[in-house]
Protein backbone atom coordinates (compact mmCIF):
# COMPACT_ATOMS: atom_id res chain seq x y z
CA UNK A 1 0.00 0.00 0.00
CA UNK A 2 2.90 2.38 0.68
CA UNK A 3 4.24 1.91 -2.85
CA UNK A 4 0.77 2.64 -4.30
CA UNK A 5 0.56 5.90 -2.32
CA UNK A 6 3.99 6.89 -3.60
CA UNK A 7 2.94 6.26 -7.19
CA UNK A 8 -0.14 8.46 -6.68
CA UNK A 9 1.97 11.25 -5.18
CA UNK A 10 4.57 11.05 -7.97
CA UNK A 11 1.78 11.21 -10.53
CA UNK A 12 0.30 14.44 -9.20
CA UNK A 13 3.70 16.05 -8.64
CA UNK A 14 4.88 14.96 -12.08
CA UNK A 15 1.79 16.35 -13.80
CA UNK A 16 2.18 19.66 -12.01
CA UNK A 17 5.92 19.92 -12.70
CA UNK A 18 5.35 19.05 -16.38
CA UNK A 19 3.47 22.31 -16.85
CA UNK A 20 5.46 25.23 -18.23
CA UNK A 21 5.32 28.67 -16.64
CA UNK A 22 2.73 29.87 -19.18
CA UNK A 23 0.68 26.65 -18.99
CA UNK A 24 -2.68 26.41 -17.23
CA UNK A 25 -3.59 23.23 -15.36
CA UNK A 26 -7.25 22.38 -15.92
CA UNK A 27 -8.84 20.36 -13.10
CA UNK A 28 -11.31 17.67 -14.13
CA UNK A 29 -13.62 15.38 -12.11
CA UNK A 30 -15.66 12.61 -13.69
CA UNK A 31 -18.22 10.04 -12.56
CA UNK A 32 -19.07 7.08 -14.77
CA UNK A 33 -21.08 3.88 -14.81
CA UNK A 34 -20.07 0.85 -16.90
CA UNK A 35 -22.76 -1.88 -17.17
CA UNK A 36 -21.00 -4.88 -18.68
CA UNK A 37 -21.23 -8.49 -19.73
CA UNK A 38 -18.80 -10.98 -18.17
CA UNK A 39 -16.69 -12.93 -20.68
CA UNK A 40 -17.43 -16.63 -20.07
CA UNK A 41 -13.87 -17.97 -20.09
CA UNK A 42 -14.31 -20.25 -17.07
CA UNK A 43 -16.74 -23.04 -16.10
CA UNK A 44 -17.29 -21.37 -12.72
CA UNK A 45 -18.68 -18.32 -14.53
CA UNK A 46 -20.77 -20.54 -16.81
CA UNK A 47 -22.71 -21.94 -13.85
CA UNK A 48 -20.56 -24.63 -12.24
CA UNK A 49 -20.57 -22.85 -8.87
CA UNK A 50 -22.37 -23.37 -5.51
CA UNK A 51 -25.39 -21.28 -6.62
CA UNK A 52 -25.62 -23.00 -10.00
CA UNK A 53 -26.11 -19.67 -11.83
CA UNK A 54 -24.28 -18.01 -14.70
CA UNK A 55 -22.18 -15.04 -13.64
CA UNK A 56 -22.62 -13.01 -16.81
CA UNK A 57 -23.25 -9.39 -15.76
CA UNK A 58 -21.41 -6.74 -13.76
CA UNK A 59 -21.50 -2.98 -13.20
CA UNK A 60 -18.53 -0.76 -12.44
CA UNK A 61 -18.94 2.65 -10.77
CA UNK A 62 -15.94 5.02 -10.89
CA UNK A 63 -15.05 8.49 -9.64
CA UNK A 64 -11.93 10.10 -11.16
CA UNK A 65 -9.88 13.26 -10.73
CA UNK A 66 -7.43 14.40 -13.40
CA UNK A 67 -5.27 17.29 -14.54
CA UNK A 68 -5.02 18.53 -18.12
CA UNK A 69 -2.49 21.00 -19.51
CA UNK A 70 -3.87 23.96 -21.43
CA UNK A 71 -2.27 26.94 -23.12
CA UNK A 72 -0.75 25.20 -26.15
CA UNK A 73 -3.35 24.62 -28.91
CA UNK A 74 -0.94 22.37 -30.88
CA UNK A 75 -0.45 19.91 -27.99
CA UNK A 76 -2.63 16.80 -27.73
CA UNK A 77 -5.37 17.41 -25.13
CA UNK A 78 -4.33 14.59 -22.81
CA UNK A 79 -5.34 14.25 -19.15
CA UNK A 80 -3.96 12.11 -16.33
CA UNK A 81 -5.06 11.47 -12.77
CA UNK A 82 -6.33 9.09 -10.10
CA UNK A 83 -9.53 7.12 -9.70
CA UNK A 84 -11.49 4.93 -7.32
CA UNK A 85 -14.52 2.75 -7.81
CA UNK A 86 -16.41 -0.42 -7.05
CA UNK A 87 -17.18 -3.50 -9.14
CA UNK A 88 -20.65 -4.98 -8.58
CA UNK A 89 -21.20 -8.58 -9.65
CA UNK A 90 -22.35 -11.91 -8.20
CA UNK A 91 -21.78 -12.15 -4.43
CA UNK A 92 -19.75 -15.34 -4.93
CA UNK A 93 -16.89 -13.19 -6.25
CA UNK A 94 -17.20 -10.35 -3.71
CA UNK A 95 -17.53 -6.59 -4.20
CA UNK A 96 -14.04 -5.38 -5.12
CA UNK A 97 -12.92 -1.80 -4.48
CA UNK A 98 -10.84 -0.24 -7.28
CA UNK A 99 -7.91 2.20 -7.01
CA UNK A 100 -6.11 3.19 -10.20
CA UNK A 101 -4.28 5.76 -12.25
CA UNK A 102 -5.88 7.00 -15.47
CA UNK A 103 -4.72 8.57 -18.72
CA UNK A 104 -6.76 9.61 -21.76
CA UNK A 105 -6.75 11.81 -24.87
CA UNK A 106 -8.73 12.53 -28.05
CA UNK A 107 -8.04 10.12 -30.91
CA UNK A 108 -9.66 12.31 -33.55
CA UNK A 109 -11.71 15.50 -33.41
CA UNK A 110 -14.94 15.79 -35.40
CA UNK A 111 -15.26 19.49 -34.66
CA UNK A 112 -14.89 21.83 -31.72
CA UNK A 113 -17.43 20.01 -29.57
CA UNK A 114 -17.25 16.30 -30.52
CA UNK A 115 -14.29 13.90 -30.47
CA UNK A 116 -13.49 10.18 -30.29
CA UNK A 117 -11.38 9.57 -27.17
CA UNK A 118 -9.56 6.74 -25.44
CA UNK A 119 -8.85 6.17 -21.75
CA UNK A 120 -6.54 3.71 -19.98
CA UNK A 121 -6.81 2.63 -16.32
CA UNK A 122 -4.14 0.72 -14.40
CA UNK A 123 -4.39 -0.19 -10.73
CA UNK A 124 -5.54 -2.68 -8.13
CA UNK A 125 -8.84 -4.30 -7.09
CA UNK A 126 -9.23 -5.13 -3.38
CA UNK A 127 -11.75 -7.39 -1.63
CA UNK A 128 -12.35 -10.33 -4.00
CA UNK A 129 -13.65 -13.62 -2.60
CA UNK A 130 -10.70 -15.77 -3.57
CA UNK A 131 -10.14 -19.46 -4.16
CA UNK A 132 -9.73 -21.53 -1.01
CA UNK A 133 -9.11 -25.25 -0.96
CA UNK A 134 -12.10 -27.27 0.39
CA UNK A 135 -14.23 -24.08 0.63
CA UNK A 136 -14.70 -22.77 -2.93
CA UNK A 137 -12.15 -24.86 -4.79
CA UNK A 138 -14.12 -24.62 -8.06
CA UNK A 139 -13.44 -20.87 -8.19
CA UNK A 140 -10.49 -20.69 -10.57
CA UNK A 141 -11.44 -17.15 -11.60
CA UNK A 142 -10.05 -15.38 -8.53
CA UNK A 143 -6.78 -16.53 -6.98
CA UNK A 144 -6.27 -13.80 -4.37
CA UNK A 145 -8.17 -11.10 -2.49
CA UNK A 146 -6.10 -8.41 -4.23
CA UNK A 147 -5.76 -8.46 -8.01
CA UNK A 148 -4.57 -6.09 -10.71
CA UNK A 149 -7.09 -3.97 -12.59
CA UNK A 150 -6.65 -2.91 -16.24
CA UNK A 151 -9.25 -0.93 -18.18
CA UNK A 152 -9.37 0.42 -21.75
CA UNK A 153 -12.27 2.57 -23.00
CA UNK A 154 -13.13 4.17 -26.33
CA UNK A 155 -15.88 6.79 -26.19
CA UNK A 156 -17.51 9.72 -27.91
CA UNK A 157 -16.95 12.97 -25.99
CA UNK A 158 -19.55 15.68 -26.42
CA UNK A 159 -18.80 19.15 -25.00
CA UNK A 160 -21.97 20.52 -23.38
CA UNK A 161 -20.48 23.84 -22.34
CA UNK A 162 -17.54 25.46 -20.60
CA UNK A 163 -17.72 23.10 -17.60
CA UNK A 164 -19.41 19.87 -18.77
CA UNK A 165 -18.69 16.88 -21.06
CA UNK A 166 -20.98 13.93 -21.76
CA UNK A 167 -19.16 10.70 -22.68
CA UNK A 168 -20.73 7.62 -24.31
CA UNK A 169 -18.72 4.61 -25.38
CA UNK A 170 -17.50 1.06 -24.80
CA UNK A 171 -14.99 -0.39 -22.36
CA UNK A 172 -13.00 -3.55 -21.59
CA UNK A 173 -11.66 -4.44 -18.14
CA UNK A 174 -9.45 -7.26 -16.87
CA UNK A 175 -8.57 -8.36 -13.34
CA UNK A 176 -6.04 -11.03 -12.42
CA UNK A 177 -3.10 -11.44 -10.06
CA UNK A 178 -0.33 -11.83 -12.69
CA UNK A 179 0.53 -15.35 -11.47
CA UNK A 180 1.47 -14.07 -8.01
CA UNK A 181 -0.92 -16.75 -6.70
CA UNK A 182 -2.85 -19.63 -8.21
CA UNK A 183 -5.35 -20.09 -9.77
CA UNK A 184 -5.27 -17.11 -12.12
CA UNK A 185 -7.81 -17.43 -14.92
CA UNK A 186 -8.99 -13.86 -14.33
CA UNK A 187 -12.19 -11.83 -14.62
CA UNK A 188 -12.93 -10.03 -17.91
CA UNK A 189 -15.80 -7.71 -18.82
CA UNK A 190 -16.97 -5.68 -21.82
CA UNK A 191 -19.77 -3.13 -21.82
CA UNK A 192 -21.04 0.40 -22.28
CA UNK A 193 -19.58 3.48 -20.63
CA UNK A 194 -21.70 6.46 -19.62
CA UNK A 195 -20.12 9.42 -17.81
CA UNK A 196 -20.26 13.11 -16.99
CA UNK A 197 -17.06 15.15 -16.59
CA UNK A 198 -16.90 18.55 -14.88
CA UNK A 199 -14.04 21.00 -15.58
CA UNK A 200 -13.40 23.59 -12.89
CA UNK A 201 -11.48 26.12 -15.01
CA UNK A 202 -11.71 25.18 -18.69
CA UNK A 203 -11.84 28.02 -21.24
CA UNK A 204 -14.49 27.73 -23.94
CA UNK A 205 -12.13 28.80 -26.72
CA UNK A 206 -9.38 26.21 -26.08
CA UNK A 207 -8.77 24.17 -29.25
CA UNK A 208 -6.60 21.08 -28.69
CA UNK A 209 -4.93 18.59 -31.05
CA UNK A 210 -5.79 14.86 -31.23
CA UNK A 211 -3.58 11.81 -31.77
CA UNK A 212 -4.10 12.06 -35.53
CA UNK A 213 -3.31 15.77 -35.66
CA UNK A 214 -0.37 15.75 -33.25
CA UNK A 215 2.49 18.16 -33.80
CA UNK A 216 5.45 16.77 -35.83
CA UNK A 217 8.86 16.82 -34.15
CA UNK A 218 12.11 18.29 -35.49
CA UNK A 219 14.37 15.65 -37.06
CA UNK A 220 16.97 15.90 -34.33
CA UNK A 221 14.43 15.13 -31.60
CA UNK A 222 12.84 11.92 -32.90
CA UNK A 223 15.09 9.17 -31.50
CA UNK A 224 15.31 8.10 -27.86
CA UNK A 225 16.51 5.01 -25.95
CA UNK A 226 14.71 3.43 -23.00
CA UNK A 227 16.62 1.10 -20.66
CA UNK A 228 14.41 -0.65 -18.08
CA UNK A 229 15.40 -2.94 -15.23
CA UNK A 230 12.58 -4.82 -13.53
CA UNK A 231 11.77 -7.63 -11.11
CA UNK A 232 8.85 -9.74 -10.00
CA UNK A 233 7.74 -13.19 -8.88
CA UNK A 234 5.17 -15.78 -9.88
CA UNK A 235 3.54 -19.13 -9.20
CA UNK A 236 3.20 -21.90 -11.79
CA UNK A 237 0.30 -24.14 -10.73
CA UNK A 238 -1.95 -25.17 -7.83
CA UNK A 239 0.00 -28.41 -7.44
CA UNK A 240 3.29 -26.54 -7.10
CA UNK A 241 3.30 -24.11 -4.12
CA UNK A 242 6.81 -22.77 -4.86
CA UNK A 243 7.34 -19.08 -5.70
CA UNK A 244 9.73 -18.29 -8.54
CA UNK A 245 11.74 -15.13 -9.05
CA UNK A 246 11.66 -13.21 -12.33
CA UNK A 247 13.79 -10.29 -13.46
CA UNK A 248 15.11 -8.70 -16.58
CA UNK A 249 16.44 -5.79 -18.57
CA UNK A 250 14.90 -4.28 -21.69
CA UNK A 251 16.64 -1.99 -24.19
CA UNK A 252 14.39 -0.26 -26.72
CA UNK A 253 15.28 2.50 -29.20
CA UNK A 254 12.14 4.38 -30.26
CA UNK A 255 11.44 6.63 -33.21
CA UNK A 256 8.78 9.26 -32.53
CA UNK A 257 6.50 9.68 -35.54
CA UNK A 258 5.07 12.80 -33.91
CA UNK A 259 4.44 14.10 -30.38
CA UNK A 260 1.92 11.29 -29.71
CA UNK A 261 3.22 8.08 -31.37
CA UNK A 262 6.52 6.17 -31.21
CA UNK A 263 7.66 2.86 -32.73
CA UNK A 264 10.75 0.72 -32.35
CA UNK A 265 12.37 -2.65 -31.63
CA UNK A 266 13.29 -4.01 -28.21
CA UNK A 267 15.80 -6.53 -26.88
CA UNK A 268 14.67 -8.28 -23.68
CA UNK A 269 16.98 -10.23 -21.41
CA UNK A 270 14.99 -12.33 -18.91
CA UNK A 271 15.84 -14.37 -15.82
CA UNK A 272 13.01 -16.80 -14.96
CA UNK A 273 13.66 -19.28 -12.15
CA UNK A 274 10.61 -21.37 -13.12
CA UNK A 275 12.31 -22.88 -16.21
CA UNK A 276 15.31 -25.20 -16.36
CA UNK A 277 17.42 -22.84 -18.43
CA UNK A 278 16.77 -19.67 -16.45
CA UNK A 279 18.16 -17.13 -18.94
CA UNK A 280 16.39 -16.14 -22.17
CA UNK A 281 16.71 -13.48 -24.83
CA UNK A 282 13.71 -12.07 -26.70
CA UNK A 283 13.13 -9.65 -29.58
CA UNK A 284 10.05 -7.45 -29.84
CA UNK A 285 8.39 -4.77 -31.93
CA UNK A 286 6.82 -2.07 -29.76
CA UNK A 287 4.47 0.88 -30.12
CA UNK A 288 3.96 3.69 -27.61
CA UNK A 289 1.51 6.47 -26.93
CA UNK A 290 3.65 9.33 -25.65
CA UNK A 291 1.51 11.59 -23.48
CA UNK A 292 2.53 14.02 -20.71
CA UNK A 293 3.56 12.06 -17.56
CA UNK A 294 2.37 8.72 -19.02
CA UNK A 295 3.54 6.57 -21.89
CA UNK A 296 1.52 3.46 -22.71
CA UNK A 297 3.59 0.72 -24.37
CA UNK A 298 2.55 -2.50 -26.10
CA UNK A 299 4.83 -5.05 -27.77
CA UNK A 300 4.81 -8.40 -29.55
CA UNK A 301 7.81 -10.69 -30.03
CA UNK A 302 9.44 -14.05 -29.50
CA UNK A 303 12.10 -15.52 -27.26
CA UNK A 304 14.93 -16.65 -29.54
CA UNK A 305 17.55 -17.96 -27.08
CA UNK A 306 17.25 -19.78 -23.76
CA UNK A 307 14.67 -21.67 -21.74
CA UNK A 308 11.60 -19.67 -22.78
CA UNK A 309 10.56 -20.84 -26.26
CA UNK A 310 7.36 -19.00 -27.18
CA UNK A 311 5.83 -15.81 -28.52
CA UNK A 312 5.24 -13.18 -25.86
CA UNK A 313 3.60 -9.81 -25.39
CA UNK A 314 4.22 -6.89 -23.05
CA UNK A 315 1.86 -4.21 -21.75
CA UNK A 316 3.33 -1.39 -19.67
CA UNK A 317 2.62 2.08 -18.33
CA UNK A 318 5.66 4.34 -17.95
CA UNK A 319 5.20 7.10 -15.38
CA UNK A 320 7.67 9.98 -15.75
CA UNK A 321 9.52 10.99 -12.58
CA UNK A 322 11.84 13.42 -14.37
CA UNK A 323 13.11 14.10 -17.87
CA UNK A 324 15.32 10.98 -17.83
CA UNK A 325 13.82 8.59 -15.22
CA UNK A 326 10.47 6.81 -15.10
CA UNK A 327 8.59 4.06 -13.29
CA UNK A 328 7.71 0.96 -15.31
CA UNK A 329 4.52 -0.88 -14.29
CA UNK A 330 3.63 -3.71 -16.63
CA UNK A 331 3.08 -7.36 -17.50
CA UNK A 332 4.42 -9.97 -19.83
CA UNK A 333 1.83 -12.27 -21.40
CA UNK A 334 1.68 -15.13 -23.86
CA UNK A 335 -1.03 -16.01 -26.38
CA UNK A 336 -2.48 -12.49 -25.82
CA UNK A 337 -4.40 -13.72 -22.78
CA UNK A 338 -2.34 -15.50 -20.14
CA UNK A 339 -0.32 -13.32 -17.78
CA UNK A 340 3.21 -14.61 -17.21
CA UNK A 341 4.65 -12.15 -14.68
CA UNK A 342 4.68 -8.58 -13.39
CA UNK A 343 7.32 -6.09 -14.56
CA UNK A 344 7.92 -3.61 -11.73
CA UNK A 345 10.98 -1.47 -12.29
CA UNK A 346 12.75 1.78 -13.03
CA UNK A 347 13.75 3.11 -16.42
CA UNK A 348 16.34 5.48 -17.90
CA UNK A 349 15.60 7.50 -21.02
CA UNK A 350 18.48 8.66 -23.19
CA UNK A 351 18.31 11.02 -26.16
CA UNK A 352 15.79 13.69 -27.02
Amino acid sequence: MRSWRRICLWLLLGMASAAQADTILVHRIEADVVPSGVIQNNRYLRGENPEGVKINTSTTLRLKYALQRAGNPSEVGAYAGLGAGVLLTNRQLGTPFLAFIEQGAPIINFGRHVSLNYELNLGMAFGWKAYEAKINEDNHVVGSRVMSYIGADVFLRMVLGRHWDLNLGYGYAHSSNANLRMPNEGFNTMGGRFSLAYYFNRNEDISRASLFSAEPLPRGHRWAWDIVGYGGWKKKSLSNPKTYGVGGISISPTYRLNSAFALGPAVDGVYDNSVENTLSLGLQARAELTMPVFRASAGFGRYVVGGLDCFYETLAMKVDLSRHFFLNIGYTLYNYNYTNNLMLGIGLRLGS
